[in-house]
């Protein structure tokens, strides 16, 4: 009955993207970029209008926002950038991504040649990013800071990348928004660059040397140091 089905129907096209998918994308970058304070009203006409559309799409974007725990939406006040995520919160997601990236490091060491070259191009352009932040007033720059947390997390990625197991990297990446959370709830115009990076070279020189019991505890001393950053527990 289905296949009959298809063969005499006529189907509609589906775009491949549309108008609200780009207003979500605008607003992403907008929310990611730390550009807007927590709490900061996200008015639907007023973005319309700023973005020339029409409120359904914005209306549309924000409802699918609210998913990912960057907006919400309370009785009476509309939508909002969402508070700093609660002490509670952040030692939950440093919890979950600890057994996750542990997991994935072990995993990855598996190949540790691979996973070497890259994982050495994904530290050099952490350096790069870390170097930019050095300069007097610049982590008060968004796009300095966003193009620094990107590269951060690219050697992150590269591990996940590496660790021969598609739902583990899914399962890390689906955190991301709440990664974002965390970061701009400890984004308060400094940087803990310098420990990152340095702990990231910890990670690389273990790679380097092919012990994956070195290499495992390394990613672990990293993520506790992570959750010592954030929560101070």
């Amino acid at each position: 009955m289905t296949s009959a089905y298809f063969a005499t129907s006529r189907l509609d096209p589906i775009p491949s993207r549309g108008l609200g998918d780009d207003v979500y994308d605008v607003l992403l970058e907008m929310l990611t970029s730390g550009d807007l304070e927590p709490d900061t009203p996200l008015a639907i006409d007023r973005l319309a209008k700023s973005l020339s559309v029409s409120p359904t799409p914005v209306r549309e974007a924000l409802a699918r926002l609210e998913h990912t725990g960057l907006v919400m939406r309370a009785a009476h006040r509309g939508y909002r950038v969402a508070p700093p995520m609660p002490r509670e919160e952040l030692l939950e997601l440093v919890d979950a991504r600890e057994i996750l990236e542990v997991a994935a490091m072990e995993r990855a060491m598996q190949n540790p040649v691979a996973l070497l070259r890259g994982l050495e191009s994904a530290f050099h352009e952490h350096e790069r990013a870390a170097e930019k932040l050095t300069s007097p007033r610049a982590v008060q720059d968004p796009k300095k800071v966003h193009e620094y947390f990107d590269a951060d997390w690219l050697f992150h990625q590269v591990i996940l990348d590496h660790c021969g197991n598609r739902y583990i990297s899914r399962c890390v990446n689906s955190l991301s928004f709440s990664n974002h959370r965390m970061r701009q709830t400890n984004q308060q115009g400094i940087t803990d660059a310098p420990f990152a990076l340095a702990e990231h070279q910890a990670i690389l020189d273990a790679v380097r040397s092919g012990e994956v019991s070195r290499a495992v505890s390394e990613m672990r001393a990293h993520l506790d140091q992570v959750r010592m950053r954030s929560t101070g527990a």
